[in-house]
């Protein structure tokens, strides 16, 4: 998501100033960022921009991790719903891949798994290996 997030951050800073140094803002859990960032990210997101837009689409989807093993195909389901009716092609063209490997983020989310746990043991391998 963060980097859909970013595309359409650059494609629409180049014809907007205001999002120009404004890229972490957008990438950084909100609870890491500085109040000063906070006040910054704010003031932009209230603005009707495409990256405003995606960004209201990130966050739900970082809540996928949070919710119940239980409801979470329901919620991602209707997150992938949602974003093929976006109207926005990057976040349209990001639902797809997820729809069709839904059963692996579902089998991820309800394992407790995440990427850092796999890149971890790809490096043991790797290693192991040499």
């Amino acid at each position: 998501m963060n980097e859909t997030l970013d595309k359409i951050r650059r494609k629409e800073a180049r014809e907007n100033e205001i999002l120009k140094h404004t890229r972490f803002h957008w990438l950084k859990n909100y609870s890491d960022l500085s109040q000063k960032e906070r006040d910054r990210l704010m003031s932009v997101k209230s603005l009707d921009l495409q990256t405003s837009h995606a960004y209201h689409f990130k966050i739900p989807l970082q809540r996928l991790w949070q919710v119940n093993a239980s409801i979470a195909e329901e919620y991602l389901r209707k997150w992938i719903s949602w974003a093929s009716r976006s109207r926005m092609p990057d976040i349209i063209k990001l639902g797809k891949p997820m729809k069709r490997h839904i059963d692996g983020i579902l089998e991820a989310i309800g394992s407790g798994i995440n990427s850092a746990v796999v890149e971890g043991l790809n490096n043991k391998f790797r290693t192991a290996f040499k």
